[in-house]
């Protein structure tokens, strides 16, 4: 492989605009609108100057193999290519009051372009045909987050004294749901192009039907209605491998490239938590001093804390929130043989 950078290269660059409207609503609530869009100048494609730019011809197709008869490919980077993206995005905002917040965006959005950026190009003869979805795009996207404080302690609406407080006062619940349409799909072939450079796809002579079922990592089920594809090609599917009438001859499919979408994305982050107040214990005089220490080895803090007990102390190191997240924190408890402390404290 041979890579040939030209002395007049110039870099390519994004032109970006947008949009947007936003608006105040009842109940603590804004609308954010935005049409977003960007486009590619010059994208960095590696382009095969070796390519065969004749259909089933072979080696015999190469420019440089015709004249110099040097087979191996020739990439000229970079090829300046133009992509473009364009999406409307709407957001909706509740902001933190009464101890809840959200926040739900929804993007429809749709990328073109001949090639992902120091990609190359898909075919050669028919170039037109490059220009398609790129390998990136995900047509709908749906975010919703929210933070919620339970209304239940100091402070709060409900039991803001007592057992009850202790036991429900100071947690959280926070959830992120991200839902996704698929990525782009291309169907293949084992037809072989005899066009080095270039793709073939097969023949689509039928509907598409979606089952939009997933196996996952078993079971057999299938994005796509593949009845009489697999284990072999039949009459009766929609898919038909790119040959002439003759049965032999190949020809470039009129499959295109990423025509399809697979298989969403949906994902559930979901946490709750505790607060502690280490101000309160320190009024109530269990914890003095809580702290970080610079140190060049790794971080690491000193707390002195004023216990009656071992069991007490023992108590406390227990119930510590980095303790119980268990995320490999530990403490090491040494007395102290004497200690002068402020009579506020």
């Amino acid at each position: 492989m041979i890579n040939y950078i030209p002395l007049d290269y110039h870099e390519g660059y994004i032109q970006t605009w947008n949009f947007a409207i936003q608006r105040q609503l009842p109940k603590n609530f804004t609308l954010d609108a935005a049409y977003v869009a960007n486009h590619t100048v010059r994208a960095p494609v590696a382009y095969n100057l070796n390519a065969s730019f004749l259909f089933n011809s072979g080696s015999n197709g190469k420019p440089f193999f015709t004249k110099f008869n040097k087979n191996s490919d020739i990439n000229y980077r970079y090829a300046g290519l133009s992509n473009n993206y364009n999406s409307l995005q709407v957001k909706v905002d509740r902001r933190f009051s009464g101890g809840f917040l959200m926040t739900t965006a929804y993007t429809w959005g749709h990328a073109l372009g001949y090639s992902q950026e120091d990609g190359g190009l898909w075919n050669y003869v028919q170039q037109k045909r490059n220009y398609s979805r790129l390998d990136f795009e995900r047509r709908h996207s749906f975010v919703q987050s929210y933070v919620y404080e339970l209304p239940f302690g100091k402070g709060k609406k409900y039991l803001t004294g007592g057992v009850g407080r202790w036991v429900l006062g100071g947690w959280q619940l926070n959830g992120v749901l991200s839902l996704m349409t698929g990525r782009p799909l291309t169907f293949g072939t084992n037809v072989s192009a005899n066009t080095p450079g270039s793709t073939l796809t097969p023949d689509i002579v039928g509907p598409v039907n979606i089952t939009h079922n997933v196996a996952g990592t078993v079971g057999a089920a299938t994005w796509l209605d593949t009845t009489g594809c697999v284990p072999v090609v039949t009459a009766s599917c929609f898919l038909q491998q790119p040959l002439d009438a003759d049965g032999k001859t190949p020809h470039f499919g009129n499959a295109g490239r990423n025509n399809f979408s697979g298989p969403g994305l949906g994902n559930l982050d979901f946490s709750i938590f505790r607060k502690f107040n280490i101000r309160e214990k320190m009024k109530r005089g269990l914890v003095v001093v809580f702290g970080p220490v610079a140190d060049p080895t790794g971080p690491w803090g000193l707390g002195v804390v004023r216990a009656r007990s071992q069991e007490e102390l023992l108590e406390f190191q227990e119930n510590d929130p980095a303790i119980r997240a268990n995320i490999g924190l530990r403490y090491e408890a040494l007395p102290m043989l004497r200690t002068i402390l402020p009579d506020r404290l």
